[in-house]
Formats: C-alpha cells, structure tokens, sequence
C-alpha cells in the first residue's frame, strides 16, 4: 500500500457575512433560518457574523453577539461581555487554524468597540476539541455546567431524537 503525508497552506479570507453569501453559507451549514436570524441580528446591530471564505466559498463562520452575556457578569466585574456563538469549520479544515483566526477577528472587534471581555458556551465532553482551543486561545471556565439547549435530531435509521447540550461558559478578558 502506498501512502505519503501532504501537508497543506490555505489561504482564505475572514470577513463579515452578507446575504448574498447564502448559498455558500448552506454548504456549512443547512438550516436556512440559523442564517437569516444572523442576518438580522447584524441588520439591527445586535450581532456581526463572520465567516471565512476561499475563492467566496464559506469554509467556516462565528456569530458574534454584541448583546452582554449576563450568565457571566459575576466574574466580569460586571463589565460588558460579548458572546461568541457557533464557531463552526467544515470537517476537512478543521484543526488547520481558521478556528483560531475566527475566533481572534472577534477579539479585535470587541478591542476595536471597547469590549472588555468575550465570552463562549462549549460542551467540554461532547466538544472537548474546541475547549482544548479556546484555552490555547487564553479562554478560561466560568460558573457551572448548564443545559445550553435541547436539539431535535433524526438518527440514521430515522428515528427521531432529542440531544441535551450541557456547556460551560469559558471568558476572556480582551486587552
């Protein structure tokens, strides 16, 4: 069997989502209504999305929220806290740093709008990939483990389901 190791550069772009990015956005993710109540948010200044292109095509995207994540107001000194929400790469990109440099365009947003801490949900035992890298990226957790959400899902055999999302919230202060 013949096998060789190839490593890969990319080069992509990371900016902010537009409508006309639809039909790449769906190749990410599927749910037409998850992108168009991000498009409103960010119409109404509640939110930026963010995405990362190569040759206009969606690799991967984060919505910021620019609405203060209250659940974390104790360890913030009560100071305003952003949230970044749904960090996702498509699969084969994964591990190749467009996480990392999503996850810092949102910190230079919050810098560049006086924000002094960003904060996250992730579940440590279902996505413990992404806690590892949110603490690489200097993130710490917070508070205790908590019911972020209860997802519908069918399983290959199409039986219905439903997935319980246990998160902990992770924060940094922004500098």
């Amino acid at each position: 069997m013949y096998e060789k190791l190839y490593e890969m550069n990319i080069s992509y772009q990371i900016r902010i989502i537009q409508e006309s990015d639809l039909d790449s956005l769906l190749l990410v993710k599927s749910d037409v209504s998850v992108h168009t109540d991000r498009f409103q948010q960010q119409k109404e200044g509640k939110a930026v999305y963010l995405g990362a292109f190569i040759n206009h095509y969606a690799i991967g995207y984060v919505l910021l929220s620019l609405d203060n994540k209250e659940d974390v107001m104790p360890y913030t000194n009560h100071k305003r806290c952003a949230d970044m929400i749904d960090l996702l790469i498509i699969e084969p990109l994964r591990n190749c740093g467009v996480g990392s440099r999503l996850a810092l365009a949102c910190e230079e947003f919050c810098k560049e709008k006086e924000i002094p801490y960003l904060g996250l949900d992730v579940n440590p035992t279902d996505n413990a990939a992404a806690k590892r890298l949110y603490e690489r990226l200097g993130y710490y957790s917070v508070g205790e483990i908590h019911l972020d959400g209860v997802y519908e899902y069918i399983d290959e055999e199409g039986s219905k389901g439903k997935y319980e999302d246990w998160c902990i919230d992770m924060i940094k202060r922004i500098e």
